[in-house]
């Protein structure tokens, strides 16, 4: 299998001078181009049966997952160049938007570190252990925000960061300054902290109720994130694709070679989007994903749906007839208020609202807090999620419009650290607090200028993407441009198979000769 992964941004300067504001770009250097290509000899859907037992057969999800490691790879890679982009103090951006939910991307590559196939194995020479992948789901920290959240079913992850300090944490003092029980909170310390995985140490030291963190675990998240960055700059920058295979070592000492797993780059994307927002509140940098998501009820369902079942302020309506997706029913609303203009949006609320929701107990019927999955939860007070529609324009009765597109943001320590919360309490999930704004009336300065720079960089120049922010379109030109390119030589690489006949079918072959 060949596969290509890459990304490409554009850079640019607003000059707020001129009147409207002027918008200028750059072209992207190929100095600081992201991508590779990658020739795998065999099938990859065959890898896992070669690498570890030719007569175990391998469930048809597992060789689905390996079918689309290539976007994994793309995804990194965009991780990589926001990583890069951010880390360079020359030239470092006051805004980065991102044609992705950064929300999103962290929920669905979260992989609990028991499925995290490298883990236990070396890769460039460095061992990832257990511990190291507890560690590094734990961040970012950022104390003004208060995150990691303090709630039952992740409550390690806050302890961890007092530890990781320096700090000694009682474990009775902890759990009554948090209205938890401590019983509960030693159980989830017990198997994240202390509890012995392979030949490592636990990660605390526990003396009584004081917990103090093992030394040699202190610098485990800087070692993680040096491990991230020296594997991509060797498969993006260096173009080695060799990076992709890693020692797995047996209990005798002995090790095989094994190709790297879908699993193992949620890992890595994991890592760096963590250490893209902690360089992102370091620098006081804003970084806003642009999401077209047609299908989603985030808002109208689980958002609005778990306000009235908690009983907020302003959010006691009657049942309505929900609507098929959030996009399409704001995309109504200017048919039904001719007061609508563009750029307009939706109040911002808390992105664990896309996993936190209110379901019906199979038990006994009632409604009740959950998440996914039970216990599955975003993280809460790290992003804010809205809609918003840049273009709408009226003749009389009729009207042309862009689509309402989803905008994802980081929420800002620096200068939004007294948000209002609500308590959403949970019998399974514990107490989460998320951020919230009550009705357009809050005061939320951070959105008014987000929408304000988007609404410079919408200029509606190109017809097929109204209403779309246009450096994104750009960088999107420049990645088809690379990806023509990359597919030619990808099909070259088809000499190679010819020279090789038993590698097809006989029916592939034959249809060929026609």
């Amino acid at each position: 299998m060949i596969f290509f992964g890459g990304a490409y941004a554009v850079k640019g300067e607003i000059d707020h001078a001129g009147n409207p504001p002027i918008t200028k770009y750059r072209k992207w250097s190929s100095k600081e181009d992201v991508s590779m290509v990658a020739y795998v000899p065999i099938p990859y859907a065959d890898l896992n049966d070669v690498s570890d037992n030719q007569f175990v057969m391998t469930p048809d999800n597992e060789k689905f997952d390996l079918l689309s490691i290539d976007t994994k790879l793309m995804q990194l890679a965009e991780i990589f160049l926001l990583y890069t982009t951010l880390n360079n103090s020359t030239s470092r951006p006051d805004i980065v938007i991102w044609d992705q939910s950064m929300s999103g991307v962290m929920a669905s590559n979260d992989e609990p570190p028991e499925m995290i196939n490298m883990v236990g194995n070396e890769i460039m020479g460095q061992k990832i252990t257990y511990q190291d992948a507890v560690i590094a789901f734990s961040h970012p920290y950022q104390d003004d925000l208060k995150i990691p959240s303090v709630r039952s079913v992740e409550v390690y992850d806050s302890i961890l960061k007092e530890l990781m300090k320096g700090k000694k944490v009682n474990i009775a003092d902890f759990a009554k300054e948090n209205n938890l029980e401590k019983q509960i909170v030693f159980n989830k310390i017990k198997k994240y902290l202390l509890t012995q995985h392979s030949d490592t140490d636990p990660i605390a030291i526990r003396e009584g109720d004081v917990l103090t963190v093992e030394p040699k675990w202190r610098n485990s998240w800087y070692n993680s994130v040096t491990m991230f960055q020296n594997f991509c700059n060797r498969l993006f920058n260096k173009k080695d694709s060799s990076v992709l295979i890693y020692k797995r070592y047996s209990d005798d000492g002995t090790y095989d070679e094994h190709w790297i797993s879908p699993t193992d780059l949620k890992y890595l994307i994991s890592i760096g989007l963590r250490a893209v927002v902690e360089l992102a509140w370091e620098n006081q940098v804003m970084l806003v994903g642009i999401v077209k998501d047609s299908a989603s009820t985030h808002l109208s369902q689980k958002y609005l749906g778990t306000m009235r079942f908690v009983k907020a302020p302003g959010y006691q309506f009657d049942d309505v007839l929900l609507p098929w997706s959030d996009r399409l029913f704001l995309q109504a609303l200017p048919e039904k208020n001719l007061e609508f203009k563009a750029p307009w949006s939706t109040i911002e609320f808390d992105s664990v609202f896309m996993t936190l929701h209110v379901q019906r107990n199979i038990v006994n019927n009632e409604p009740e807090i959950t998440g996914v999955q039970g216990n599955i939860l975003n993280k809460e007070r790290l992003f804010f999620r809205s809609l918003a529609q840049f273009y709408l324009k009226r003749s009389g009765k009729k009207f042309n419009m862009g689509h309402v597109i989803f905008v994802d943001r980081l929420i800002l320590p620096h200068v939004e650290s007294n948000l209002n919360h609500i308590d959403v309490k949970s019998k399974e999930l514990g107490t989460v607090k998320p951020f919230f704004f009550q009705n357009n009336s809050a005061e939320n300065d951070v959105q008014e200028v987000m929408m304000y720079i988007l609404k410079i960089l919408t200029r509606n120049l190109f017809p097929e993407v109204i209403g779309y922010p246009d450096p994104l379109h750009k960088a999107d030109w420049g990645a088809k441009s690379m990806n023509k390119k990359v597919a030619n030589m990808i099909k070259s690489s088809g000499k190679f198979l010819k020279i090789r006949p038993l590698a097809k079918t006989l029916r592939q072959e034959r249809g060929s000769r026609r």
